[in-house]
């Protein structure tokens, strides 16, 4: 189960023995494939696995590798009282502030608290994590990723924007990704929101934060008809005088692309060429210009196996 970018679940079933070596040689093997330092934590519910992982990050001792289940019962409660309650998986900050309130303040507390209780402050899914903390899974492993309910492709400015044309140029690209991210996954969005904010940490300046959405009558998956919509909205909530450090689009209401295709196919083909290994080789008038709402990038890592132009040289 791929959790987040840098984050995946697997099931264990099957490796009887030596697992602890069977991880060593896997944590090795990302390593050596992606250059990107890993730990492994195993457990038999995800919140154990999820423990045992922040105490392989936590002491250098394990190597990177713990399994969790192999503490004997006293030293595990032990291990639970080292550790704050907000750190449990599945608890969030005002979770925890909530059970702080009640003297729960370590996982072990949490632990070792009334069922009742938890489900109480917390409802069906503390139940769950506390459930799972015992040894109950309650949480399957998902093969096959939920779909996606929206897509959001947002993006704080190189500097702070007040021109209209500015604005809409990085909005438009941002649209193009948001389409992107879209037609990757075969999907088409039935909803669509613009917002732009203005930065709300500078002293004497005004928050102001701008959105607006619109519902369509049939999914759409096509730029060519996003980003002219994209622009109508930005028109309707822009407000002269202000300057923007941030602005995006959320697509919504996601729903597979079954649509009939083009006779034509003109869309495909406009994917085809955007795919050049060039680079974009097409792009919308409303994407032109001084592309000052790009971020300044200054401290970029150079892409010596991936670009041509930054090849070492020796």
């Amino acid at each position: 189960e791929v959790y987040s970018i840098d984050e995946s679940f697997i099931d264990l079933t099957g490796f009887t023995i030596n697992l602890n070596t069977h991880m060593q040689a896997l944590k090795n093997q990302v390593k050596s494939w992606t250059g990107i330092p890993v730990c492994v934590g195993m457990g038999s519910t995800k919140a154990r696995a999820k423990l045992a992982n922040r105490i392989a990050k936590i002491y250098p001792k394990f190597n990177g590798v713990f399994d969790i289940d192999s503490l004997p019962n006293e030293r595990f409660k032990k291990l639970l009282n080292s550790v704050e309650v907000g750190d449990i998986w599945g608890i969030g900050r005002k979770s925890a502030q909530k059970l702080e309130q009640i003297g729960i303040n370590t996982a072990f507390d949490f632990y070792k608290a009334d069922i009742g209780i938890i489900e109480t402050l917390l409802g069906v899914n503390g139940k769950r994590i506390y459930r799972e903390l015992y040894g109950h899974s309650c949480l399957a492993i998902e093969e096959i990723p939920p779909a996606r309910k929206q897509i959001v492709s947002s993006r704080s400015f190189g500097l702070d924007l007040s021109d209209f044309d500015e604005i809409n140029q990085a909005l438009t690209s941002l649209t193009r990704r948001a389409v992107s991210k879209l037609n990757s996954q075969s999907l088409a969005t039935t909803s669509m929101s613009v917002f732009i904010y203005t930065n709300p940490f500078k002293k004497n300046t005004p928050c102001i934060n701008l959105s607006k959405t619109i519902g369509m009558s049939a999914p759409i998956n096509d730029e060519g008809l996003l980003i002219p919509l994209c622009s109508k909205l930005l028109k309707q909530i822009y407000e002269p005088g202000y300057k923007f450090y941030k602005g995006g689009v959320m697509l919504g209401n996601l729903t597979s692309d079954k649509n009939q295709q083009d006779l034509f196919a003109v869309g495909q083909n406009r994917t085809e060429l955007k795919k050049h290994p060039y680079g974009n080789t097409l792009h919308y008038a409303s994407e032109l210009g001084n592309d000052r709402w790009l971020p300044r990038a200054e401290f970029q890592s150079n892409r010596f196996t991936t670009c041509w132009g930054e090849l070492l040289i020796v």
